[in-house]
């Protein structure tokens, strides 16, 4: 590949040809090795040329061998990025007269950037690569062999699965996740995130992983402590200084950066980025897993419940809890169900509803997004939560667990993922927490699940004891279902 791409003038550092070398890896049935691959680097260091080089040999030499089309989707956080992206390869492509040569058209009209070949023998439909940039929407449509995530740092997971799920029936798919450091709170990094957690932690055999860090900055107890003064540590992040980006500037942007602790330094420049605390959440938050545990009892949820819906990282599961106000005051939870994707989660909800006579349904409005038109095409009305509520709900369990005010049954599962989740900051400024996934083998999304379900209990308390001819939360059994924004923007 490397070859092909120095053929084509897209001449390749020695660490850009090992990323290559790696993306383009088979096993031994002769699919791609890795099905989603991570590269986190600096900013500066020649990324771009890596991508180039991945879209030209993904649409020049790797046809689908069935002669179906192939389809290469190039994404991007900002449209301007997918647009350098689409020039770089243009440029590379209307270059060589012997790649031209295979090129039907190159489309280059706002929104539908994007280059087509002649179709092969035996081929209706000519291999295309379309540049795009994400969104709840983007790539729909489409179904893509190959997905390029630039700027993988800020990819939320609504955008990430309008596109993921145009490769669900794609044979040898892969997908390539390429960007820098997010900011905690301020960027939406959850999907890439979680590619880094598998990469790192080899939990996933078809997850590839390359990162060029300074040693010991996955480590979160000890990543603050690196020197990011000394140069061998600009070396280790900067695989392509000084050539590409010279020593003095690498000096003036330390100098210049007045951050406590030259944190954004750390952050853009040498891509320190931790692995989130492993330890349990009695060492990481206030809650008291003894009394968690004291407060084992043998009742269950029966009717006039509160229900929550929580997706867990990267959309491989999703949860469903309730809690349940009991006559003696405290408070009841239990942990409902919990299954892989999300596909399942409505029907789920409606079942739910009416078993147990839900008062109240909520959902996190972002971490939920996915399933919002899927809830309102169930019928299912709830109450979407802001950033602001679910960090309430966060403080809120924590604070009625330790005042023994949380019962719940014997749920194993339950126990595990609250022993194993970690808090996770939204927002420094404000110091909005909410939980994480500590154990990337154990889920959390029941954990966000009964949080949010104690704070929807506690909300539609407030609310029948301020109004009782509002319109209810919930749909009763016997109601029909409602349509149109009612559903979508359930505020009290």
């Amino acid at each position: 590949m490397t070859q092909f791409a120095a053929a084509c003038g897209v001449v390749l550092d020695d660490w850009q040809a090992y990323v290559i070398d790696g993306l383009f890896a088979v096993d031994d049935d002769g699919h791609w090795a890795a099905t989603e691959f991570g590269l986190l680097v600096s900013r500066q260091n020649g990324k771009g040329e890596i991508l180039v080089a991945y879209d030209l040999a993904h649409l020049f030499m790797f046809p689908r061998p069935d002669n179906r089309r192939k389809t290469i989707l190039h994404t991007a956080h900002e449209m301007k990025t997918a647009i350098d992206g689409f020039q770089r390869l243009k440029g590379v492509i209307e270059g060589q007269p012997e790649l031209m040569r295979r090129v039907h058209q190159i489309y280059t009209a706002n929104g539908q950037e994007g280059i087509l070949l002649k179709p092969r023998k035996r081929q209706a439909l000519g291999d295309r690569v379309k540049f795009i940039a994400r969104s709840k929407s983007s790539g729909r449509g489409f179904s893509g062999d190959v997905l390029v995530q630039d700027e993988a740092q800020e990819e939320d997971q609504e955008a990430h699965n309008a596109l993921t799920y145009t490769q669900s029936a794609v044979p040898n798919r892969q997908e390539l996740f390429a960007g820098t450091v997010p900011q905690e709170g301020v960027n939406a990094s959850e999907v890439f995130e979680g590619v880094r957690d598998r990469g790192r932690s080899g939990t996933s055999r078809r997850t590839g992983w390359m990162e060029w860090t300074p040693e010991g900055s996955e480590d979160p107890t000890g990543a603050e402590s690196i020197d990011r003064a000394d140069p061998a540590v600009w070396a280790s992040s900067n695989p392509s200084a000084p050539h590409r980006i010279g020593w003095d500037v690498i000096g003036e942007q330390h100098d210049r950066d007045t951050t406590p602790g030259k944190e954004a330094f750390g952050r853009e420049r040498l891509s320190i980025w931790p692995n989130r605390p492993e330890e349990a959440v009695t060492s990481n938050s206030d809650l008291d897993m003894d009394r968690w545990f004291e407060h084992e009892v043998s009742t269950w949820l029966s009717r006039r419940v509160a229900l929550a819906v929580s997706i867990g990282r990267g959309g491989g599961y999703s949860s469903i809890c309730g809690a349940q106000r009991l006559d003696d005051g405290k408070i009841l939870v239990q942990h409902l169900a919990t299954n892989a994707g999300t596909l399942w989660l409505p029907e789920k909800v409606k079942e739910l509803r009416r078993e147990l006579s839900a008062r109240l349904i909520v959902l996190d409005e972002k971490n939920a997004a996915t399933i919002i038109s899927d809830m309102t095409r169930a019928g299912v009305r709830y109450m979407a939560m802001n950033m602001s509520e679910v960090a309430a709900a966060f403080d809120m369990t924590i604070e009625y667990v330790n005042a023994d005010m949380v019962l719940h049954p014997a749920q194993p599962e339950l126990d595990d993922a609250l022993e194993a989740a970690v808090p996770r900051v939204m927002n420094k400024g404000q110091n909005l927490k909410t939980w994480d996934q500590g154990d990337p083998m154990v889920p959390s999304s029941a954990v966000q699940a009964m949080s949010l379900a104690i704070w929807g209990l506690k909300k539609s308390e407030a609310r029948g004891a301020t109004s009782s001819t509002a319109e209810p939360a919930v749909l009763s059994s016997g109601e029909s279902a409602a349509t149109g924004d009612d559903v979508l923007t359930m505020r009290f």
